[in-house]
């Protein structure tokens, strides 16, 4: 992996355009250019990118009257990437700024059925905690999922 990430911008809409239709259908909640062009432009949410624009994840930050969180709200790496790495890569640095502001809890769906990415985030320490019927559709199950974050220690 000679790549690295980024933070990625409103200028970097036709790449992540392109990676979201190469990675996601319409059952899987692809995002309109209206939605994408919104979410770039939103201050909450993070959008950290593979240079090249191959691996992108975007995280949002909410919160309610008690606690504030980070909610994974896209991860896409592009098929010719998978199993490479880098969404071990988008997951750890996403976490790192979800620290630096403060938060320590990461939400996420995926679809039931995506049992490459189920993997992925409960080898990231990811846990289940309930099913979503019908979340993306008509009998399009989801999982929501959740992380505590521990502090960094320094060394």
């Amino acid at each position: 992996m000679t790549s690295s990430l980024r933070r990625a911008s409103g200028a970097d809409f036709a790449r992540i355009a392109a990676l979201e239709q190469r990675c996601f259908g319409s059952a899987d909640g692809v995002f309109t250019p209206r939605q994408l062009r919104a979410l770039l432009a939103n201050p909450n949410a993070y959008w950290l990118m593979e240079t090249e624009g191959r691996a992108v994840a975007c995280w949002l930050t909410a919160r309610n009257r008690h606690a504030r969180w980070a909610r994974l709200y896209s991860l896409a790496v592009d098929p010719g990437l998978r199993g490479q790495g880098w969404g071990g890569r988008l997951l750890t640095a996403g976490e790192d700024w979800m620290r630096e502001q403060g938060l320590m809890v990461c939400r996420a769906e995926v679809k039931a059925d995506n049992h490459a990415a189920l993997r992925l985030y409960a080898s990231q320490g990811y846990h289940k905690v309930g099913a979503l019927p019908d979340y993306y559709g008509n009998g399009l199950d989801g999982v929501r999922l959740i992380k505590q974050l521990k502090k960094k220690h320094a060394a």
